[in-house]
């Protein structure tokens, strides 16, 4: 994926300008800076969902994963149903009760409606429904915000697990995340900062 000259703006405030950057087919890339940087509107620019103002993106690939800062759940559905949801209704919910046990959710939480999860239960389903939709390139922004340290750890290494060989971009305020994950880094700053 490349942006040329990318410039975004929300009216009078430029939020991203003349950005260049690549991320390699395969790779992790992890993207860092200060809140209100752009890194945010840098994913929903990849993800298509908002158009540059100025300049060129090229090499997306059609099939996207996503975690967004939000869980983006159906509350009252089951952690399987909320996953069934995206990957379609024949989907082998073995694996999918499987791969829910392996980010530590416990076998009878499993039948419950997610509202009933705390945040890091939630987090951690709809960071398993992402990695099990597939998708070519997999958009991860601040994927592990608000889990223990035991648990982001069990989630870092179940995301590693499972992307080898993906292309994946993550957005975090953490540097031992970023160390942890891998591959290239983007550091990015205010507008008007070095």
């Amino acid at each position: 994926m490349v942006l040329r000259g990318i410039t975004k703006r929300f009216g009078d405030k430029v939020v991203l300008e003349d950005l260049n950057a690549r991320f390699l087919k395969g790779q992790t890339s992890c993207i860092m800076g200060p809140s209100g940087c752009g890194k945010t509107t840098l994913l929903q620019l990849l993800m298509g969902f908002l158009t540059p103002d100025e300049g060129t993106i090229t090499g997306v690939p059609k099939k996207k994963s996503a975690v967004f800062q939000e869980d983006r759940l159906c509350e009252p559905f089951t952690a399987v149903s909320n996953i069934k949801m995206v990957l379609g209704r024949t989907a082998d919910t073995g694996r999918i009760r499987d791969h829910l046990r392996q980010l530590g959710l416990e076998e009878a939480a499993l039948d419950k409606p997610v509202r009933d999860f705390s945040g890091g239960m939630k987090r951690r389903v709809s960071i398993a429904r992402a990695v099990l939709f597939g998708g070519e390139v997999l958009f991860l922004d601040e994927p592990f915000k608000g889990l223990d340290a035991a648990t982001r750890e069990q989630a870092m290494d179940y995301v590693k697990r499972h992307t080898k060989g993906s292309t994946v971009l993550l957005i975090t305020h953490d540097q031992q995340e970023a160390r942890k994950m891998g591959g290239q880094l983007l550091a990015m700053a205010q507008r008007g900062e070095p």
